[in-house]
């Protein structure tokens, strides 16, 4: 019954089949409503439900009926939130690094310890009983 659909104001993922009756849309403008171009069959009525859009996921359902026949299009509608969030931190902080020398004696001792725990070690490792 509802022969054509076209989405002004958004992206369909598929293109319109009539038999197909579930349809993603992605809104691409700051609209509270989709926009729509749509053709029926002649004696054919439409009614469309839930066209108030929230930022998130909503669900807009077209109705076509005539005497005999109906049938519903669900059309899942994302809004994303189109506004601009810019923050500016502009203030700054300084680190400030106080220079301390190392005692002459420091980097000697670190390295003897490391051989004499690697060299205890190995004999304890390796010790023939």
């Amino acid at each position: 019954m509802l022969t054509s659909l076209e989405i002004l104001n958004g992206d369909m993922s598929l293109n319109f089949d009539p038999l197909n009756t579930i349809y993603t849309i992605t809104l691409n403008t700051n609209d509270d409503y989709l926009k729509f171009n749509y053709t029926l069959l002649d004696g054919a009525t439409l009614n469309v439900y839930g066209n108030e859009l929230k930022e998130g996921l909503n669900e807009v359902v077209l109705t076509v009926y005539n005497k005999s026949n109906q049938t519903s299009y669900y059309l899942y509608v994302l809004k994303k939130d189109t506004s601009l969030v810019s923050n500016l931190d502009n203030s700054l902080t300084s680190l400030d690094i106080s220079k301390k020398e190392m005692n002459t004696y420091t980097v000697p001792l670190i390295g003897v310890s490391c051989f004499l725990f690697i060299l205890l070690f190995f004999t304890f490792l390796f010790k023939k009983n």
